[in-house]
């Protein structure tokens, strides 16, 4: 019990590193203004070779970026409590029920 019980506290120290890390915000501004500015751009090289399709394949390209980095913002924090987060009050009930369970409660 007592190397679970520090397996466990490793882990939890593990977990609270995450959660106080945030991405830099540098970081983060980069890769939207790289996002912004290659979906502003590309029209202009694919025009000649998509012809009409260029507006197609362009909002193909910038949904693909901006869902991307809003997934990368969101996955920023999983432990908020938001329902695409995760969902730790079920996942702590399911680990007391266990415990209860092992120690005959």
């Amino acid at each position: 019990v007592s190397q679970q019980l520090d397996g466990l506290a490793e882990v939890q120290g593990a977990v609270e590193r995450l959660a106080s890390t945030p991405l830099p915000y540098p970081y983060t501004l980069l890769l939207l203004r790289t996002a912004w500015l290659y979906v502003l751009l590309a029209p202009f090289a694919l025009a000649a070779p998509l012809n009409w399709y260029t507006p197609l394949f362009n909002a193909i390209v910038a949904y693909t970026f901006f869902g991307l980095n809003e997934v990368a913002r969101h996955m920023e924090a999983p432990f908020r409590s938001e329902p695409q987060c995760l969902a730790l009050s079920a996942m702590c009930r399911v680990i007391e029920i266990s415990v209860c369970e092992a120690l005959a409660e």
